[in-house]
Formats: structure tokens, C-alpha cells, sequence
């Protein structure tokens, strides 16, 4: 039984320090009043506690054994059929499960693309993935795993690299640049369509970003994690930007090291946390939540995870690639989602 706890932690130790300055009154009793708020807040935390109750267990077994299994170096969703992509870059692979986490089959990328680091899936069952081939920009799949095409992606003569790439609803392809962030977007043709500098309006700091997290759309926006300055920005597909949040630091409530940012089927946000080894919930405002997981290396704990997803039925999926472990984190008193 794993329940989330910080809310009344928190309430607790700012009441008992506000409580040291109070006076004892003429019956002995330290500030009656301040007592009944500590009770009052502890069962009111309780009650939070206990509609946050979530479990941490493994999630998608490998049949041929976990010393064996894909090591998670990211995790996908197909948001048209609802089937799990595990990209492995050790080895070269894509494994796929369904949408109730039942493995289905892998396919192996090495002739084609080496070191597969993302993927996205459009509306024709097509599997474009982000990795080392060389000389190209992706390289595409069918849906069998079948080796397509390449597609060069061009910007004024140049081949484009990208740091992360994405997919909206039509089809069309959004890549990522940094130094400075820049988008390029592409129909499904790969014909340049526009491309747009982003972050405009944040700080320096923010705007001169290295290193992103992963790139994700969701939706009709961005999601860029930028680990170096433990904030999340959302920013949309016209390139404005929507949202920067996440405050910066190693203590609760805080983002050390974004790597990943998920939306709840609540509209929350999930984002994960590399170094404070867990996940902090935001609202669609930006306001902290509360957070789930932790440090350690068995079962129903998280050690440095990277990679984060939600599936169509609401629950989140967490990749660490510290015994190539994916696990499940399934709130408890979650409404079910119509159609999972």
C-alpha cells in the first residue's frame, strides 16, 4: 500500500513551526486552537492521500525473459491504436505492444537505421524512426516492421538533424533544433513547409537551452523538457509559446532534471524527473500537484528513468534503463476511461 503522503508532511511541518511561537496558556496546554488545525489538516491530507493511493509494479513482459528484454531508451504511444512502442538503441530493435500491454512482436532496425532513439506513427500505420542511418534524415517503416523509405528532410540546401521530431494529427512532421530552438515543419510528402524560431519569449537562459529532454506534440502543442534549467515549456504548433513551468531545484516540489513530460487522460501533466528519480504532476495552469516514486532499485521504485508515457487507458509507463525496466503507475481511485 503506497499512498502520497507530501501534502500532509508539508501542512504539518509548516503548522508545527508556526506553533513553537505560540504561548502556553493559564491551563498548562499549548495553544489548544493550533492543536485542533494540526488534527484537522492531518485527516484532511488523509483523505488527498488516499484518493492519490497509487502502485508502482512492472509493466511489459518480454517473452524471452528480462536478461533479454528491450532496454527502454524511449517509450511511445500510438495515439491511433493505442499500441506501445519500446525503442532499444543497444540493439538495434523496436518491440510493440498492444494496448493492454501484451507483447506483440519486434523488428530490428540495424540494417536500416542503428541506434533508433525515437519513433512516432502516422495515421497510415507508418513507423518513422529517429536514429543513426548515415546519410539520411528517418528512416520509415510499415507497420509489419518492413523497411519503406528514408526521408531526407531539407532547409536551404541542408540535410536537417534533428534533436527530437514528432507528429501532429495530419500527419505532418515537426522537427527540432536548439542553438537557438528552432522548428521545422514538413507535410507527409517531407515538403519544408515553414519553419519557426520558439522560446522567443522566455529569458536568455531559457532561449539558449543545449539540451532538450524528449520532444513530444501532443496534441496541438509542443512539449519540450529542458533538463539544464528543471523547466517544462509547452508551445504550440504555431510556435507561441503556451506555458514555461517547473521550478528549479533538488527538493520536493521541485525539477531537477526534467527527461520526459506526459498529459494525463485529466489533462494533467507528468513529468519526469531523472535525478529526483520520480514523477511531479502539474495542472494545465502550471500549479505543482503532487509527486509519486522515488529512489531505489527493486520493484515499485524508479533509479534515474527517462522515459515516460501515458496509455489510452490512463496509465503511465516509466522506462529506466538500470535492468532495461519498464513499470506501470496505476492510480488507484483513478475513473475509468471509456473505451480502455
Amino acid at each position: 500500500m503506497r499512498t502520497t503522503l507530501s501534502y500532509v508532511s508539508a501542512v504539518i511541518d509548516s503548522v508545527m513551526k508556526d506553533s513553537r511561537k505560540q504561548y502556553t496558556t493559564r491551563f498548562g496546554v499549548r495553544n489548544l486552537a493550533m492543536a485542533c488545525v494540526i488534527v484537522t489538516c492531518f485527516f484532511v491530507g488523509a483523505v488527498i492521500a488516499e484518493e492519490n493511493a497509487y502502485d508502482i509494479t512492472l509493466a511489459l513482459s518480454y517473452p524471452a525473459g528480462d536478461k533479454s528484454a528491450p532496454q527502454p531508451t524511449c517509450l511511445y504511444v500510438d495515439s491511433h491504436t493505442g499500441d506501445i512502442f519500446v525503442t532499444d538503441a543497444s540493439n538495434s530493435r523496436i518491440a510493440i505492444y498492444d494496448s493492454q500491454r501484451r507483447y506483440n512482436f519486434e523488428f530490428s532496425t540495424r540494417d536500416r537505421v542503428s541506434s533508433p532513439r525515437q519513433v512516432a506513427v502516422d495515421s497510415q500505420g507508418r513507423i518513422f524512426v529517429l536514429g543513426d542511418t548515415r546519410q539520411h534524415t528517418l528512416a520509415v517503416f510499415d507497420y509489419n516492421g518492413e523497411f519503406l523509405n528514408y526521408v531526407d528532410l531539407m532547409a536551404d540546401g541542408n540535410r536537417v538533424e534533428p534533436e527530437g521530431f514528432g507528429l501532429d494529427s495530419k500527419d505532418n512532421l515537426y522537427i527540432l533544433k536548439t542553438l537557438p530552438a528552432r522548428v521545422f515543419a514538413y507535410n507527409s510528402n517531407g515538403e519544408l513547409q515553414r519553419e519557426f524560431p520558439i522560446l522567443l519569449e522566455a529569458d536568455e537562459e531559457t532561449q539558449a537551452a543545449q539540451v532538450i529532454g524528449t520532444f513530444s506534440i501532443i496534441g496541438d502543442e509542443m512539449i519540450l523538457p529542458m533538463p539544464i534549467i528543471g523547466q517544462v515549456a509547452r508551445v504550440g504548433l504555431d510556435g507561441k509559446l503556451i506555458r514555461i513551468f517547473g521550478v528549479p531545484g533538488g527538493g520536493p516540489t521541485e525539477l531537477s532534471f526534467p527527461a520526459a513530460c506526459a498529459r494525463t487522460v485529466s489533462g494533467e501533466f507528468a513529468v519526469l524527473d531523472k535525478h529526483r528519480h520520480l514523477i511531479l504532476f502539474f495542472s494545465a495552469e502550471g500549479v505543482f500537484l503532487r509527486e509519486v516514486g522515488g529512489a531505489g532499485m527493486v520493484e515499485g521504485w524508479f533509479f534515474h528513468p527517462t522515459s515516460l508515457v501515458c496509455c489510452s487507458d490512463g496509465t503511465l509507463l516509466v522506462g529506466q534503463m538500470y535492468k532495461n525496466r519498464i513499470q506501470s503507475v496505476i492510480f488507484r481511485n483513478a475513473p475509468v476511461v471509456s473505451g480502455s
